[in-house]
């Protein structure tokens, strides 16, 4: 009910707007919480030609991927990580539908979009565990249905089922960025990402004049989330979020913007935990490149703060949530016969050595922001997905059995600095055919390293301890060095893209992970057939 009255006042606001102003097109970010909340996101702007006419485009992108990892200790028990291969899947279909200009100013938008054969459907995890790495599989998941009325250079109002994403995909991310032909993000895999049932109003106050300006876009939505990082309805999880998020492009390929979002969430059930936070996430895309040559710049940074009562103790009945993280990713292109591509990211995430101080302060960026093959998304994510079962230890005493279900990462990036410097050369280019062979190493220190509630409380008597009882040594959570090699072809008749991607890993864990050097080095390699739209839409 109070979602209803949300979205009928957000309706009539937004009924009386359309009539003076606002136009674009414009998509909002959503929130990720426990250990990270989510903001908005706005969308690319909207230029004439794409106005132009009316259009009903379809598109498909799919990838089948075969991945395996030497197995590794992932508790103090001695559990191990799954020994054997994995399969997974995911295939999308979009439609997007616009009436241009042949209802004069007006328009008529719609977008539906599913997501099929989404996970891991052979070689799923032999131990049990929390949202361990290829746990998941989806036979369908409806990602899009939605329907938007906009005035030309002034506004538009959509409402329905979205995705989100916003700068970077830090907090908001729809998992579409390596499923475009002109995305050629290196080992990156998503999976389906953020969905949420929104109404949105999206202002371009200045859309009809000739100033700078006329790049300033606001947009304002009400969400109910459906699945997120943090919440999942089909869970019992209830998430309602306010947002704000204002984008000022200086030129169609540069822009800088602001999201603010209130999020309201309660676990299971009305009477269950809560959560209830405020983000503020700013992010930037300075692309200066020309002719696939030039410098490209983004960055975003994000600040989560609220309170919840997730993980009572004794002492403290609620917890303040204080969660912060900054991200930066500089690209180089040498345009050529032979094309060489130099990339920079770097970034830092709030940690928490202490589950029982009054404050949450571990900052989890959503799941679909990667960082490398094996460090966050396979060991991070298998050792904190067993957390829940020792955690569940009876021998624990002075920890809340309540809310375990909340310490596993997901394979999230999480309490860390990183430094991950990356080249690529295309060194075949003939006609629709390509190779290319590129590299990096990520550098991840932890100076706050991730804990074990379990190891924590009963071996170190509160003093840290990683997820397999061990104190941590130094600050260095590991060093990575990853390889990777793809071959392309996308003949100009073609409505689709044809990728093969092999992409390799060597992770050395570093002595936040004491008790891997039995393990060290942990290989990783996966191999996976895409197929990809020619023609699909880049939604920035």
């Amino acid at each position: 009910m109070t979602l209803i009255l949300r979205w009928s006042h957000l309706l009539l606001v937004a009924a009386a707007a359309l009539g003076s102003a606002a136009a674009a097109h414009a998509q909002e970010p959503s929130p990720d919480l426990p250990a990270a909340a989510t903001p908005v996101a706005l969308p690319a702007a909207a230029t004439p030609a794409e106005d132009e006419f009316a259009y009903l485009n379809m598109t498909g992108a799919g990838r089948v991927t075969a991945a395996r990892n030497s197995t590794f200790a992932v508790d103090p028990n001695g559990g191990r990580s799954t020994d054997g291969s994995q399969i997974s899947s995911r295939l999308s279909l979009l439609g997007d539908f616009d009436t241009g200009h042949h209802l004069g100013n007006w328009g008529i938008q719609a977008g539906v979009g599913v997501d099929a054969l989404s996970g891991t459907f052979l070689g799923t995890p032999a131990i049990d565990g929390d949202y361990l790495p290829g746990s998941r599989f989806d036979a369908v998941l409806l990602t899009q249905a939605w329907a938007g009325l906009s005035l030309r250079d002034l506004g538009t109002l959509r409402v329905g089922l979205m995705t989100s994403h916003w700068g970077l995909g830090l907090l908001a991310n729809d998992g579409n960025h390596a499923l475009d032909s002109r995305r050629d993000d290196w080992f990156v895999l998503p999976t389906t990402g953020d969905r949420i049932a929104r109404a949105q109003l999206v202002l371009q106050p200045f859309g009809r004049g000739h100033s700078a300006a006329r790049g300033l876009f606001l947009a304002l939505s009400v969400d109910d989330v459906i699945e997120d990082a943090t919440a999942n309805r089909a869970a019992g999880d209830n998430a309602i979020q306010e947002v704000a998020a204002l984008r000022w492009h200086f030129a169609k390929e540069r822009w800088a913007g602001v999201n603010f979002v209130h999020r309201d969430q309660t676990y299971h059930d009305a009477n269950g935990p809560f959560l209830k936070v405020n983000v503020v996430d700013a992010a930037f895309d300075m692309d200066y490149r020309k002719a696939d040559n030039g410098l490209r710049v983004q960055g975003e940074a994000a600040v989560i703060l609220g309170t919840t009562n997730l993980a009572p103790t004794p002492e403290h009945t609620q917890h303040d949530v204080r969660q912060a993280a900054a991200v930066l990713k500089a690209r180089y292109d040498v345009a050529g016969r032979r094309p060489v591509r130099f990339e920079l990211d770097g970034g830092w995430f709030s940690g928490d050595d202490n589950l029982a101080d009054g404050a949450l302060t571990g900052f989890k960026a959503n799941p679909n922001f990667q960082q490398g093959i094996l460090l966050f998304p396979q060991v991070l994510g298998w050792q904190s997905g067993r957390a829940l079962i020792t955690a569940s230890n009876p021998g624990v005493t002075g920890y809340p059995s309540a809310d375990l279900d909340r310490l596993a990462t997901n394979g999230q990036v999480t309490s860390a600095i990183t430094v991950f410097p990356k080249v690529g050369w295309k060194f075949f280019h003939h006609g629709d055919r390509s190779v290319e062979i590129y590299g990096g190493a990520l550098l991840a220190w932890s100076p706050t390293p991730p804990i074990d509630a379990f190891s924590t409380q009963v071996v170190g008597g509160g003093a840290p301890r990683n997820y397999l009882g061990k104190a941590p040594n130094g600050s260095l959570l590991g060093t990575e060095f990853d390889a990777g090699l793809v071959l392309t072809r996308a003949p100009q008749d073609w409505p689709v893209a044809l990728a093969l991607r092999l992409e390799c890993a060597v992770l050395v864990p570093g002595g936040v992970l004491a008790g891997m050097e039995g393990d060290s080095p942990i290989v990783g390699e996966r191999l996976t057939f895409a197929i990809l739209p020619l023609a699909s839409k880049e939604h920035k």
